[in-house]
């Protein structure tokens, strides 16, 4: 029995004995004193069927986070909801700071922040789609609430949403005057101020202004960067929000909305955990196949042999799977991330029918250059074919007719030139914009909800970056190959059998989309609402045009761009039921598709004998999941659980591969095959006592790999392996749990009220890459358990004249764990690392209203 599998059961186990325990102890609340009962929780209404609803009324699996919950946990941007719903994990990015890797119930975007590729998870902002993995990690400010849609949305919501949906909702302008505002001041020298101001309705327009400043120092120490203000972990960000309404008439508004925000800093720095020592890797053998995998370059020879530039530096050169505090970055790596758009929605009810239209256009512009080995510069001997026979006796160098007599004596007497440099660093420029308009028309009856709509998307972004590796080389192995008899007598005589290739490479391209849709739902009640049983169908049908236009992938550029042109289209359907068993319990079963548009990698090489780009393929999903939502003892107990079965075909697969230049390190996507995704979610929120509540979630999924076909056969020109059997997930834990406690205590001080949270979040570790075909180290890097406990106390509704104030601490990692969260396997190489999860922080907030 798999570890992960056993402790999801126990887990769930334990959730259920804590949900029958909540029961129990509601039931004796009741039968001992009813008229002491606590309120109930609060109703949940979601937008995730088009219309506003309430949650437990919706057959599909939701989890909604509401701004109070929000502003408790100090969630800063969208990767702060990691862990908080089943089965949605988050990762940081690795050169952005706005840059997020979403999972959902298994199915992840993948490393990639190439334009050519999209999300499988769809982020959105008030009705308007976010493209790019790279912007995913927006800030959050004024949001209402956050409602996280698992499954499959390919209905509603469209392409790229095969795992599921993040909608982030915003707060909508007050007519009457709101005035809040608070500072913050936290360890490494962080501190945060924010002030949100709705000056009330003037003129009939009711309007909204928010601004947020946050900054802090470093978390981890460059030892070759004296400012703490640039040490890895610093950032400094700020955003702003402006919203207008106007009412029409009661039955309708105009709303607009622009959003900028800029985030600059220094992203946490990459570790050096694994270099190889360049033993030939002969292929390997799957269920009776032979496999090619991917030689590695001799790093630790190299490296032992090399003088570092700084000599702390050379402490910090040997590979360590442990958490560091300090770090040689001779790049000084910084990112600035810049982001900004404009969303204007109209709507009106005309009685019979309703009419929204969502009009979209977003910009993302992205700097960075970053220091991808994190030991900064060394020297040692470097490699090119002219001095390859330095310091070669001349007894030998005679053997060589190339070289003439009178030259022998002075190569043999030349040293071997040397070479300055780092293992690897990157500097990327990243331009984005899209557009994207959808109007929908929905109505209902006494039988009957409808929705019908369509939409239109276009986006086109350009990456120009630049890769300066090093290769090393074992010259001894060109001597050997190439020189018959003498070879071992070269070998032997080698001055410096390890050598570095300094390779400069770029990568320059635009790249395109457009995307057309139509779509509808219809839910209907026989026998009227009141019967209990809703039955839905739907369906959507997409139309992708894609173009990709390459101007260098290499050290040098094509003679003539290289293009991609493409197209792909798909309808998409959603079956769903639910029916009412009794007040507050209701069953649900859902049958789904989703689909991923197809797309260009921009590292791969073009079509053979042409200047064409290839695509790859779409990938469709089908889910299948049944399950229970329930509210009981006068909504004191909310207890929703729901299983499902997903059909993955034609899944991309982002991983090194096994043929690139040599020197050059480069990740390749294909349609690999099929995938069977199996799990289970519980969500259970309990009201204990006036004093008390509970939260958590529960989620685990099962990934069987059927067909992988990622394998290259050493036989020339044979068909791909079928690799499933050893294929290990991306980006996915098996098992996430999220458990916390919370207390409220009324004072005897106007509205004054103590409060207090506790949580804990699991997430188990998590393989970044598909295998050890192309990523040698794929088992060597994998992520840990991550173990979080958060916590936050402070008091709210304290009075000050007019309006409230509040005070609250809060930490997050308490335990200070070290947890290793990402990593990056450098394939050919030689070497491999990651990244360590934030260490403990904390603070105190101050805030008012009016």
């Amino acid at each position: 029995m798999p570890k992960s599998y056993a402790r999801a059961v126990l887990m769930l186990g334990a959730s259920t004995l804590a949900t029958v325990g909540a029961w129990a102890g509601q039931a004796q609340a009741q039968n001992a004193a009813a008229s002491e009962q606590a309120s109930g929780l609060d109703e949940i209404v979601v937008t995730a069927q088009k219309r506003a609803q309430n949650l437990q009324d919706v057959p599909i699996a939701i989890s909604a986070i509401g701004s109070e919950k929000i502003e408790q946990l100090g969630v800063k941007d969208s990767r702060d909801l990691s862990g908080l719903a089943p089965n949605v994990v988050i990762t940081q990015g690795t050169t952005s700071n706005s840059a997020a890797v979403f999972s959902m119930r298994g199915i992840s975007n993948g490393g990639s922040e190439s334009f050519g590729v999209d999300a499988a998870n769809g982020l959105y902002v008030d009705g308007v789609y976010i493209a790019r993995g790279g912007a995913m990690g927006l800030s959050v400010m004024d949001v209402e609430r956050v409602e996280v849609l698992r499954g499959p949305q390919g209905t509603l919501f469209g392409r790229n949403t095969t795992g599921g949906a993040i909608h982030f909702i915003s707060r909508a302008p007050s007519s009457a005057f709101r005035l809040k505002a608070e500072a913050g001041y936290g360890n490494f020298n962080a501190w945060n101020g924010k002030i949100s101001l709705d000056p009330g309705e003037i003129a009939g327009i009711s309007t909204s202004f928010s601004y947020s400043h946050s900054e802090r120092d470093g978390v981890i120490d460059n030892i070759l960067q004296p400012r703490d203000s640039k040490d890895p972990g610093a950032r400094k960000s700020d955003a702003l929000r402006a919203a207008a309404r106007i009412e029409l008439g009661g039955t309708g508004s105009i709303q607009y909305i622009f959003d900028w925000t800029r985030i600059s800093g220094t992203p946490l720095p990459f570790i050096l955990t694994n270099v190889s020592d360049g033993t030939p890797r002969p292929p390997i053998t799957v269920d009776g196949q032979q496999v090619v995998v991917t030689q590695q370059a001799p790093v630790a020879q190299y490296l032992a042999g090399a003088t570092f530039a700084n000599p702390e530096c050379a402490a910090l050169a040997g590979p360590s799977r442990t958490y560091r505090h300090e770090v040689c970055n001779n790049i000084l790596s910084h990112a600035l991330d810049k982001t900004w758009g404009h969303n204007l929605q109209v709507q009106n009810d005309f009685g019979r029918f309703k009419v929204k239209s969502t009009t979209g256009y977003r910009f993302w512009n992205s700097d960075s250059v970053t220091d991808l080995d994190g030991i900064g510069a060394f020297t040692g001997p470097a490699f090119s074919n002219a001095t390859l026979f330095n310091g070669m006796p001349a007894s030998l160098l005679q053997y060589i007719p190339s070289i003439p007599a009178a030259a022998r004596p002075f190569i043999a007497a030349a040293s071997v030139p040397t070479v300055t440099q780092d293992l690897f660093d990157v500097q990327n420029s990243r331009r984005h914009k899209q557009f994207s308009q959808e109007f929908e028309v929905s109505g209902d009856t006494s039988a009957l909800d409808w929705v019908v709509g369509g939409f239109y998307f276009w986006e086109k972004g350009s990456e120009n970056g630049y890769q300066n590796s090093g290769y090393i080389l074992d010259t001894n192995s060109v001597f050997l190959a190439n020189f018959g008899a003498l070879g071992p007598a070269f070998a032997a005589a080698n001055p410096a059998r390890y050598r570095m290739v300094q390779t400069r490479a770029r990568l320059f391209y635009t790249a395109s989309a457009e995307s057309t849709a139509l779509y509808g739902q219809f839910t209907l009640y026989p026998g009227g609402r009141d019967s209990g049983i809703r039955l839905t169908a739907g369906g959507r049908y997409t139309w992708d045009a894609k173009r990709m236009v390459r101007f260098q992938n290499g050290a040098l550029p094509p003679a003539t761009p290289e293009v991609g042109d493409a197209k792909f289209s798909k309808f998409t359907w959603n079956l769903m039921a639910g029916y009412d068993v009794a007040d507050g319990i209701n069953l649900y079963a859902r049958a789904a598709t989703g689909y991923r548009s197809g797309g260009f990698n921009s590292q791969d090489p073009v079509l053979t004998g042409t200047n064409q780009l290839g695509s790859f393929k779409p990938e469709k999903v089908t889910s299948y999941e049944i399950g229970l939502k329930s509210e009981l003892f006068n909504r004191r107990l909310r207890f929703n659980i729901a299983a499902y079965h997903n059909i993955y075909d034609n899944l991309a697969v982002l991983g090194p591969v096994t043929d690139a230049p040599v020197g050059t390190f480069a990740t390749r996507i294909i349609n690999a095959g099929k995938v069977v995704y199996n799990g289970f979610e519980v969500e259970t929120q309990a009201v204990l006592s006036d004093n008390f509540s509970l939260d958590g979630s529960l989620g685990y999924i099962d990934i069987n790999y059927k067909e992988f076909l990622a394998g290259q056969s050493p036989v020339a020109g044979a068909p791909p392996v079928n690799i499933a059997s050893i294929v290990t997930p991306g980006f996915t834990s098996p098992l996430t749990a999220n458990v916390a406690l919370n207390a409220q205590f009324p004072l005897n001080w106007g509205n004054a009220t103590l409060r207090g949270r506790v949580g804990y979040t699991h997430e188990d570790g998590k393989y970044n890459f598909s295998s050890s075909v192309g990523s040698p180290f794929n088992e060597q890097l994998k992520g840990d358990d991550i173990d979080l406990i958060d916590a936050q106390i402070g008091v709210d509704g304290i009075p000050l004249g007019s309006g409230e104030g509040e005070v609250r601490l809060w930490v997050k990692n308490l335990t200070n764990a070290k947890d290793f969260v990402r990593s990056i396997d450098y394939g050919q190489l030689g070497f491999g690392g990651g990244y360590y999860a934030e260490p403990r922080t904390y603070g105190v907030t101050l805030g008012v209203k009016f």
